[in-house]
């Protein structure tokens, strides 16, 4: 008889969006950063990474009925044709998991093992995935951090970064919950639909945002690293008197021709922006702003990209002071809309 590890059926219900372990780069200690809260953003709190851009459930299994599954093609159906494959071989997979389930529940018979197998499923399969991106680009990160750029000069380093950085992009939970409003050039073909067709599909997005999240994850990593050499990659040097922070929102596009205005860009408005440390940042951009490479900003850049950041942030800006982010807690909107700029 096949043992089951016992870990394998704990199942995992606090989600991070944002990566623990990078969000602790800002901490003195390793441990505890500085952060703006939900309820009030003039109120900043010095407490464990554990309790920033984390939801319950966030990632959790849902059932996917045949309208769920028909949405998700559409989506996909709009991404290369080896893409779109590999999403439908995942979704295939959690078909035959629901299938699975399904058929348990019928058996009328219960099982504890059983049971907790399912729930372990549905709470830890996408959460699992995100934890080996993570996994896979620590020592980039670490790499980067220490402003060593040609750690990317290897191409496995390369995809594993962009695939990364494609999910930071999508994983966050700004990002599901401005769907609605910020993805109108990525529908699925909707130019006959009626506003009431819109927002079922809309809706079943929303139900189903547990897969579609991830599967604009893997698209978006993907297109940046078959880009990569026609985009501009750059390592940001910080060494002023202003520290970069960080957000729940850690990757966000900086382009400058961009506004608050809630519109999404121009194929050649994305300037992907993200802070690694307080002194580094990684830069992917269109508007040749700055060259590749490794570059030295000015607290000018910094304070531009610190605002930009807190603007689209969801509740948090976290810093490695107090004094870091007084200047920018204003800015802090938790309107959770300021992601439309990201997707095109």
């Amino acid at each position: 008889m096949v043992e089951i590890n016992k870990k394998s059926l704990e199942a995992k219900k606090n989600h991070h969006h944002v990566w623990a372990s990078y969000m602790r780069r800002w901490a003195p200690d390793n441990k505890n950063v500085f952060y703006t809260t939900k309820k009030n953003n003039n109120i900043i709190r010095n407490d464990s990474v554990k309790s920033i851009a984390v939801e319950r459930d966030f990632y959790r299994v849902q059932p996917l009925t045949p309208d769920h599954v028909e949405v998700i093609k559409g989506w996909s159906s709009k991404s290369p044709e080896d893409l779109h494959e590999l999403h439908m071989s995942y979704l295939n997979d959690y078909m035959k998991m629901q299938y699975m389930e399904s058929i348990y529940k019928q058996s009328g018979i219960k099982n504890e093992e059983a049971d907790k197998m399912f729930e372990a499923w549905k709470c830890n399969g996408i959460e699992n995935y995100h934890t080996a991106h993570e996994d896979e680009v620590k020592y980039v990160l670490k790499a980067l951090a220490n402003r060593d750029l040609s750690v990317l000069d290897n191409d496995q380093n390369m995809i594993y970064f962009m695939q990364f950085f494609g999910h930071q992009i999508a994983r966050t939970k700004n990002f599901k919950d401005s769907i609605g409003a910020g993805l109108g050039k990525s529908r699925p073909s909707l130019d006959k639909a009626t506003e009431e067709q819109v927002n079922h599909i809309m809706k079943l997005t929303q139900e189903s945002w547990w897969f579609i999240g991830y599967m604009f994850g893997m698209s978006m990593g993907r297109s940046l690293y078959l880009n990569r050499k026609d985009d501009v990659h750059c390592l940001l040097i910080n060494d002023t008197d202003t520290p970069f922070i960080t957000s729940d929102q850690p990757i966000v596009n900086i382009h400058q021709v961009l506004t608050d205005e809630i519109k999404a860009p121009e194929d050649h408005e994305c300037d992907f922006y993200y802070p690694i440390s307080p002194n580094v940042a990684y830069m992917i951009n269109k508007s040749n702003r700055f060259p590749r490479g490794r570059v030295q900003v000015s607290v000018d850049d910094v304070e531009e990209m610190n605002i930009k950041l807190a603007k689209k942030a969801n509740f948090h800006i976290i810093g490695d002071s107090k004094e870091s982010l007084n200047p920018y807690k204003k800015y802090v909107k938790t309107n959770l809309n300021a992601i439309k700029d990201l997707v095109e």
